[in-house]
């Protein structure tokens, strides 16, 4: 399996994150995991564990005591969840986010070995198990000396629990997640106490006096070796830091201690604790005026929020979204005493409450303002004038850290990214009183009125100003070359090959026999790097620069061996130097035109659009000179296919601009994340008043400043 074909096997099973619980009886759990581990030959016992449970914290205490432990030389696994971008965050080595290759590599390993698992007469394995036994598999191959493990949900019956960490760390117990693990807190405490083992040290600190005294009288009534602990003594002080943080500090700092002894250097360890910087745990974006993105989820995380916020101001904008699970009305009621606006809004998440759901848990006289969309409303915030904090969901504020383009590096893209077209052309069939109404459930197909009442539809970015062929044709990345090299326009040179290993019914097809005479040929025409290209692909998926040969070799291998039935043709091309642009056109008028800027993070780059990277920004052409040479482009390009809506990617080179392709549905997210809607609604505005009412519309090109 390739890394998305993986990522998909992992999507079939059962996820009690998105509701999707398991089927059968809890006692079937344990067994099961352990099951799936001997499948996989047992891989947690070729590494020392350490199990971190609790409510609030355990995600801090987890990357901090793997922190601590790779400072003094040692290879570490750290396995903790959820993630904030993609999933590969859930398990790292050595402080790394593994590379999607490995991944794959260990998904196909896993799902090889667990073949008719039904069998084994546990029931089907859970998402949340095959990246538990996945992570022990990949710390064990790496040769880690030590495995972290964060507990998912509780700690009982959870993955993480299936086998005997010689050490456990449990941080302060509230109520969470109280229809699966109790109403109480005895009851939660529980549930969680059972990550410990006889005879074995088990840490933990602040908990709550109920916590506290049934922790104790478990723990002798089973002879675990209790350690209660003061982390915030033992921390120390930590400038301009959080309380909360310098309390899960001081329980991760002596949790090393435990296991490494003399050999944890305390001036190392005082660094590695003052540095540490987690995502999305209180993680100040800028403090002129302050805004800060912080995942808690529950009551107790909220009201030690509040507490360390209030060191800086006593009145805050807050940007809420609460997941079902979760007390919605405890997290509202914790931040009332610095709520001076509560900003109701919500994830993508599957299991995100709506706002107006959440509306109904706002404590009463506190007054709240709902705003469902999370990108178009960080960037109102992005401006705002007094402190801000995002929280309530680590969902959300993954989503507020891609709105905002912090660092991150993501599986692929969002729903956001398509559906902002819907947002534009709502937008502009308001300012046109033009009547659009959802037709689908899920949202995203639309309907508005044309001339004589006949239905015209929008399906996320797909739009109605495009005959079908035409549309068609611009899918087709060979199909674009062949027609422009015919109408002399200027393209990287390109050679089409079939996939070798295709079906026999695809023969006629058929350029060459095998990878490997690929490659010669490729090596007779082309210098490296070169750019290989899936016929069909959007958001730059399926593009790739290889520098050599063993790289083309490999990619060629990896993209014929995962190719769907009908998904066989690929394009080898000449790399071409340059700054990119982006044209956006309606027929032969340039409605608008910028470049695509960034630069590497670390060396490395997401995909090879520039507008996807970290750093990524659109720029607004302005040059005269060079909006001339555009219009030219997009005035050949007219010539032979005609296109009321479309985009075309150019290169800038020496011998002026190459077309790189066209894409018959423009997605304008990455545009307005840096500049606005403004200029989409208008192109909407203009697009609709000439296709769907048939009436004339005055010009409206903004790409020379955004004049009419």
């Amino acid at each position: 399996m390739d890394y998305f074909r993986s990522k998909r096997f992992l999507d079939t099973l059962k996820d009690w994150e998105t509701g999707n619980a398991p089927p059968g009886p809890v006692a079937h759990y344990m067994p099961r995991m352990r099951a799936l581990l001997d499948r996989l030959d047992r891989p947690q016992e070729r590494f020392r564990s350490i199990i971190v449970g609790g409510t609030n914290g355990k995600g801090t205490v987890s990357s901090l005591l793997s922190a601590l432990l790779r400072a003094s030389g040692k290879r570490v696994g750290l396995y903790g969840s959820p993630h904030l971008h993609t999933v590969r965050e859930r398990i790292q080595i050595d402080g790394q986010v593994l590379e999607k290759a490995v991944w794959a590599e260990g998904l196909t390993e896993l799902y090889e070995r667990s073949r008719l698992f039904e069998r084994e007469g546990f029931g089907a394995f859970t998402r949340f198990e095959a990246l538990t036994a996945l992570a022990a598999h990949l710390f064990a191959q790496a040769g880690v000396e030590y495995g972290v493990f964060e507990v998912g949900l509780g700690g009982r019956y959870d993955a993480t629990n299936a086998w005997d960490s010689e050490l456990a760390v449990l941080t302060p117990i509230g109520l969470d997640h109280t229809a699966v693990l109790g109403e109480t807190l005895e009851e939660i405490a529980a549930e969680k106490f059972e990550i410990s083992r006889s005879g074995r040290p088990l840490f933990t600190a602040f908990q709550a006096p109920k916590v506290r005294a049934f922790l104790q009288a478990q723990s002798t009534e089973r002879g675990v070796d209790l350690r209660e602990v003061d982390g915030a003594e033992i921390a120390g002080p930590l400038l301009d830091r959080p309380a909360t943080y310098i309390e899960n500090a001081g329980l991760a700092l002596v949790a090393a201690q435990a296991v490494l002894g003399e050999e944890l250097g305390q001036k190392l360890a005082r660094e590695t604790v003052a540095t540490y910087v987690g995502p999305g745990r209180f993680e100040v974006v800028r403090k002129e005026p302050w805004l800060v993105l912080d995942g808690a989820h529950n009551p107790p995380g909220i009201s030690r929020l509040v507490e360390d916020l209030r060191r800086v101001s006593e009145q805050w904008t807050f940007v809420v979204g609460v997941n079902d699970g979760h007390d919605a009305a405890g997290i509202l009621e914790a931040l009332r005493p610095l709520a001076g606006e509560i900003v109701l809004t919500q994830s993508t998440h599957a299991k995100a409450h709506p706002v107006d759901h959440l509306r109904q848990h706002l404590p009463e006289g506190v007054v709240a303002r709902c705003e469902p969309d999370v990108v178009g409303l960080m960037a109102k915030l992005a401006e705002a004038g007094g402190p801000v904090c995002v929280t309530g969901s680590l969902y959300l504020v993954a989503q507020a850290r891609e709105a905002l383009n912090l660092p991150h590096e993501r599986d692929g893209f969002s729903e956001d990214v398509q559906q902002e077209s819907l947002t534009c052309l709502e937008i502009a069939c308001g300012n046109l009183d033009l009547a659009l109404e959802p037709v689908s459930e899920n949202g995203n197909l639309f309907r508005c009125p044309g001339v004589g009442g006949r239905p015209v539809y929008f399906m996320r970015n797909k739009h109605p100003f495009n005959d079908y062929v035409s549309a068609r044709l611009a899918e087709d990345k060979a199909y674009q070359y062949e027609i422009f090299l015919q109408a002399g326009l200027l393209v990287p040179y390109t050679v089409q090959v079939f996939n070798p290993l295709a079906d026999a019914r695809f023969d006629r097809y058929q350029t060459h026999r095998s990878i490997e005479s690929i490659v010669e040929d490729v090596e007779r025409e082309f210098t490296y790097p070169v750019v290989i290209k899936r016929n069909r692909g959007s958001l730059a998926q399926g593009v790739f620069l290889e520098e050599g040969r063993a790289g083309l070799e490999s990619r060629l291998g990896e993209l014929c061996e995962n190719s769907g039935y009908f998904d066989n043709v690929l394009l080898i091309q000449a790399y071409v130097a340059g700054p990119e642009y982006r044209i956006v056109a309606s027929r032969d008028e340039m409605l608008l035109a910028y470049e695509k800027v960034s630069e590497p993070v670390d060396g490395q780059r997401l995909d090879m659009n520039p507008l996807h990277q970290v750093t990524g920004r659109a720029v607004r052409v302005e040059d005269p000179k060079l909006l001339k040479a555009m219009e030219t482009v997009v005035q050949g390009i007219s010539k032979v296919i005609d296109l009321g809506f479309y985009a075309i990617d150019l290169i800038l080179s020496d011998a002026g601009f190459y077309i790189l392709e066209i894409n018959p549905n423009p997605i304008c997210y990455f545009f307005n994340m840096h500049n606005g809607r403004r200029d989409f609604v208008r192109i909407y505005e203009r697009l609709l008043q000439k296709y769907v009412l048939e009436t004339e519309a005055p010009g409206i090109r903004v790409a020379s400043g955004g004049k009419s």
